[in-house]
């Protein structure tokens, strides 16, 4: 049986991708601003965390700087003095630390965190973040596309409630093709016994999902909902869902 509980944030409360951003009002995905306003508005939150190369929890989805900062940087060799000058689309805001985003949320909502790794080398990212939740009080629920990373969560504190990311990851060359059909059937869920699956609705329904679900073994999440056509369909299929662009 899931260890989730049934009136539990992850599966009762719609969770706001990248907080509640809305470029056009000039918040970007993943800001300070856009946390903000996902508090305001009483939303959980996902958000995306990489390692700087001092150590500290900066706040991105992709691995490069260019889409969002217009410059082309991979982040492998971000440092955290340099988060500053990177402004996201235009704006004022610029790359958030987690620290900084964890005491402005102040447990006023939950918190879903993304751990962004492709590497089989786990360890230093999944270390910092635990020692900084060790501080955190409020609600928090991790999740990885790389089941060796929520494995290793799992490990440093087995209460932690992990689940695993996945698609039908096309278009990732990086990723050998046996490797992403295992990903892809979340065959893998044995290396880290996930709470819940977070899975793209664009590649759904799938048999194997449902199997899982039944009998309340594991959640089900949709990403990403955007249209209210997107909704009907994740509330049917899923037990909750990820939104942006929609209320």
């Amino acid at each position: 049986m899931n260890r989730i509980k049934s009136d539990s944030w992850i599966l009762t409360r719609p969770i706001a991708h990248r907080g509640l951003h809305n470029i056009e009002e000039g918040i970007p995905e993943n800001s300070m601003g856009a946390f903000q306003a996902a508090v305001e508005a009483g939303h959980p939150m996902e958000l995306d965390v990489h390692l700087t190369t001092d150590g500290r929890l900066f706040i991105l989805h992709d691995f490069n700087t260019e889409r969002v900062c217009g410059r082309n940087f991979n982040v492998s060799g971000m440092k955290s003095d340099m988060l500053g000058d990177f402004r996201l689309m235009g704006t004022e805001y610029t790359l958030p630390l987690l620290d900084d985003v964890l005491a402005e949320v102040d447990g006023r909502v939950p918190v879903l965190i993304e751990i962004k790794s492709e590497s089989v080398h786990v360890g230093p990212l999944e270390e910092k973040l635990h020692e900084t939740l060790q501080e955190y009080k409020g609600d928090v629920a991790i999740e990885s596309f790389n089941p060796l990373s929520i494995r290793y969560m799992r490990k440093k504190n087995p209460e932690y409630i992990i689940g695993q990311l996945s698609y039908d990851f096309k278009g990732k060359d990086n990723i050998p093709g046996p490797v992403k059909r295992l990903l892809e059937n979340c065959r893998l869920n044995f290396l880290s016994h996930p709470d819940f699956i977070a899975y793209d609705i664009k590649n759904m329904p799938r048999p194997f999902l449902k199997k899982m679900a039944d009998g309340n073994k594991t959640a089900l999440l949709g990403w990403t909902i955007r249209t209210e056509d997107d909704r009907a369909f994740a509330e049917s299929h899923c037990d909750n869902y990820i939104f942006e662009k929609i209320r």
